[in-house]
C-alpha cells in the first residue's frame, strides 16, 4: 500500500506569495498529500534586535531606526498570522487537509530536520522580482523543472510529474542533468499536450540553483539528499539563493 505523501512548507516572513502557495495547494490536492505549513520565526534576528546598537534601514526611505526586540516580536507575529490564514484559507478552497505550526531557528535547517516529508521552499518575495501574477481560482498551470541524478528520489519525483501532467496541472517539463539523460528516463516521460525539454548543465549542486534563468513561475524539483552535504553556512544560506520555488523529495 502507498504511503501517504506528506509536504512540508517551509515559510518566514520573506517567502510565500499567494500564487506560489495556490500552486502547491492544487499540486497537493491531485497528489492526495497533506499539508504542513512550518513558519520560522528567525532566531538570528531575534537575537539581533536586543542588542543595544542593533538598528534597521528602510528600503524605501533610508531611513535608520532602532530594532527592538519587542518590535520585532510582534511583527514576526503578524506574519506569521497572515502565513496561516492563506494558507489555510487555501486548502480549504481545494479541500486539502493542512496543519501550522510556528518554531524558532533558521529556515533551511529548521524545515530540513523534520524527517518524512517532502519539503516545498515558496521562494523568496523581493522588490524587483520576477512579475507577480496574479493568483486565480482557476487552476495554475505549472513549468516544472526536474533534475536528474540517478537517486531513488528522482524516480519518486518522476512519478509526481507524470501524475501532474496528466492532470494538466504541468504544461512544460524540463530536465536539467550534468550527463546525457538515459534513454529509459527520456521514454517514460513523453505526455499528451506537455512540452518536454532537456538541458545538459555544469552543475546541479543546490548553491548553483541561483544560476539558472528559468521562466517566471518555474517550480524547480529535486532530490532532498543534495541538501544533506551542505554546510551549516550553505543551510542557512540557502533561501537567499532562490529566485524560484523549491519542491525537494525525500
Amino acid at each position: 500500500m502507498q504511503s501517504e505523501r506528506r509536504i512540508l512548507i517551509a515559510l518566514d516572513a520573506l517567502s510565500g506569495t499567494e500564487t506560489d502557495l495556490l500552486s502547491l495547494v492544487t499540486i497537493a490536492r491531485w497528489l492526495n498529500a497533506s499539508l504542513a505549513g512550518l513558519y520560522i520565526e528567525d532566531s538570528r534576528l531575534m537575537a539581533a534586535a536586543g542588542l543595544p546598537f542593533a538598528c534597521e534601514i528602510s528600503s524605501l526611505s533610508g531611513e535608520e531606526r532602532l530594532l527592538g526586540r519587542e518590535a520585532m516580536i510582534k511583527s514576526s507575529k503578524i506574519a506569521s498570522s497572515r502565513a496561516r490564514q492563506l494558507l489555510e484559507q487555501l486548502s480549504s478552497q481545494q479541500e486539502v487537509a493542512c496543519t501550522f505550526r510556528i518554531e524558532s531557528g533558521m529556515l533551511a535547517p529548521s524545515a530540513l530536520s523534520h524527517e518524512g516529508y517532502d519539503i516545498f521552499f515558496p521562494g523568496r518575495i523581493r522588490t524587483s522580482a520576477r512579475p507577480n501574477r496574479q493568483a486565480s481560482s482557476s487552476q495554475p498551470s505549472q513549468q516544472l523543472i526536474l533534475i536528474y541524478d540517478a537517486s531513488p528520489q528522482f524516480h519518486r519525483a518522476l512519478d509526481i510529474v507524470k501524475r501532474l501532467s496528466l492532470n494538466g496541472i504541468v504544461s512544460d517539463v524540463t530536465l536539467l542533468s550534468e550527463t546525457v539523460l538515459p534513454a529509459e528516463i527520456a521514454d517514460q516521460l513523453p505526455v499528451d499536450g506537455v512540452r518536454l525539454h532537456f538541458q545538459r548543465v555544469k552543475s546541479i549542486h543546490p548553491r548553483d540553483l541561483r544560476h539558472l534563468r528559468l521562466p517566471a513561475g518555474s517550480l524547480i524539483m529535486m532530490s532532498k539528499s543534495h541538501f544533506e552535504t551542505l554546510s551549516a553556512t550553505e543551510l542557512a544560506d540557502l533561501p537567499d539563493w532562490l529566485p524560484y520555488p523549491l519542491m525537494l523529495i525525500a
